[in-house]
């Protein structure tokens, strides 16, 4: 009986890897769709976007592109709308960043959660991908952030703070007093981990 109840213990912890390891593999080709997905994408919108990059620009400052205009503006690809993309040379990353965002859409680039630019509260989302989100626990302190929106305009930032909150913080990331919040899940999806950017104002 116990030598039956022994193999038995046996199968099923066999079968819990074999399955631990589907799940990874699954994951792991998920991500890299995301990735290729993204480099895609950026290099599309970069095409689309007018004149090209422009340099980082005070958005306090009276910008040539009406303030409306730089809020609303989307670029559509493959049926997803854009507001622009994310650079984070410190993690040598280019993501772009869809304009509304449910699980769907996370699977395939960073979304806008809530705020925009011109209000200094965006707030944006994404899976811990490695090509996504996934080492945004590697900033620190003053690191560059840039986002180009789809007139062009460039706004840069710098890592205030970075921190590790509950899901239930959300409403508490929304209406904090950063200009730029990155957001994603820590390994395990228990806590969420959140980089805080303020925004480099020149003279």
């Amino acid at each position: 009986m116990r030598k039956t109840f022994g193999v038995v213990l046996m199968i099923v912890g066999a079968l819990l890897l074999v399955g631990a390891l589907v799940l990874f593999i699954c994951n792991q080709a998920e991500a890299n769709c995301a990735k290729q997905s993204s480099i895609e994408v950026v290099s599309q919108l970069k095409d689309a976007i007018p004149d090209g990059e422009k340099q980082p620009e005070n958005t306090s400052d009276v910008s040539d592109t009406p303030t409306k205009e730089r809020q609303t503006t989307e670029i559509e690809i493959d049926d997803y709308d854009y507001i622009g993309y994310l650079s984070i040379p410190a993690l040598g990353l280019e993501l772009p960043v869809m304009s509304s965002w449910d699980y769907q859409r996370l699977k395939v680039s960073p979304c806008r959660y809530s705020g925009n630019i011109i209000d200094k509260n965006l707030v944006v989302i994404a899976h811990n991908y490695s090509g996504h989100f996934g080492n945004l626990d590697r900033l620190q302190f003053e690191d560059e952030v840039l986002f180009t929106d789809v007139t062009g305009a460039v706004t840069a930032y710098r890592v205030a703070c970075v921190d590790v909150v509950p899901p239930s913080s959300a409403e508490e990331v929304v209406s904090g007093d950063f200009d730029l919040s990155l957001v994603t899940c820590t390994y395990g999806g228990k806590t969420r981990f959140v980089v805080y950017c303020d925004e480099v104002i020149t003279h």
